[in-house]
């Protein structure tokens, strides 16, 4: 298995967090995620990780000025040509364990189980860590992801289904529990005319104990979970999401190092 997960997984052969039926689904999902985190129209939002955008330029359009980043430039080439001509919203390509941005946002997010795909639990910390660092005292983060304990409970971890695309997906999970739970994955593409494409990554397992463990951990105070994004059903287990929001509770002023309020056009890339 390759060490780098994003050039294992995360191309358009393999896995688009902009497909037909993720952008269809993006503006019942914001409008969800923006209620979650009571925002309001000139407040600052980080979209982690935010793949091709869909979250981000809903946002925006929504009248919050926002910063999408992800690893993967093919995503953020999409990102950005979805949100030309928005001066609210800007695209940055970099590593989420390494946020440049101090005491600058209003909230943010990560969904759709953009976490837990590093090698080392410290790499997760990192990252939310990074997270807490880039808001504002008193800012949220929401955050969706596989519940943990969903994928203990099901009988089979292996599934076929049709993609968008007209592609059939194969997906075969094996699990290791222990001090470090995660999912090893397997999944093979079949495309008429095409040989088959196989690619392998893991998961980190985080059941609710375990999220919000390590969002307190880094200073995110967790308030409330939901088994659903849309609808926010009352968290339960058993039931294949996991929603959690989340709080920083810190009296310090923070000194933003990147772009001021209303003003995302100067977002740079980093590594």
């Amino acid at each position: 298995m390759s060490r780098d997960w994003t050039k294992s997984f995360f191309r358009s052969e393999v896995f688009t967090p902009g497909d037909p039926d993720a952008l269809a689904a993006a503006p019942a999902e914001a409008s969800a995620a923006w209620r979650l985190l009571g925002l309001k129209k000139g407040m600052k939002v980080l979209d982690v990780a935010c793949g091709t955008g869909r979250h981000s330029v809903e946002f925006a359009r929504k009248g919050a000025f926002v910063v999408g980043v992800d690893k993967t430039a093919e995503y953020l080439e999409r990102a950005r040509r979805a949100a030309r001509g928005m001066k609210n919203c800007a695209f940055a390509e970099g590593d989420m364990r390494r946020l440049p941005f101090a005491g600058e946002f209003d909230a943010a997010v990560n969904l759709w189980t953009s976490f837990g795909y590093f090698e080392k639990p410290s790499d997760d910390l990192a990252v939310l860590k990074g997270v807490a660092r880039s808001l504002k005292s008193g800012g949220r983060f929401l955050i969706e992801i596989v519940d943990h304990a969903w994928i203990r409970s099901r009988t089979t971890n292996r599934h076929w289904s049709r993609r968008g695309d007209g592609s059939y997906l194969l997906q075969e999970a094996v699990l290791v529990e222990g001090a470090d739970p995660r999912a090893i994955n397997e999944w093979t593409i079949l495309r008429r005319g095409r040989p088959p494409v196989r690619t392998k990554f893991v998961v980190r397992g985080y059941d609710r104990k375990r999220l919000f463990a390590v969002l307190r951990k880094a200073g995110l105070v967790p308030v409330k979970s939901w088994s659903s994004l849309v609808g926010s059903a009352p968290a339960r287990r058993f039931n294949g999401r996991l929603v959690v929001l989340a709080k920083k509770n810190s009296a310090r002023p923070v000194h933003s190092v990147n772009s001021p309020r209303g003003n995302v056009s100067n977002v740079r890339a980093w590594h």
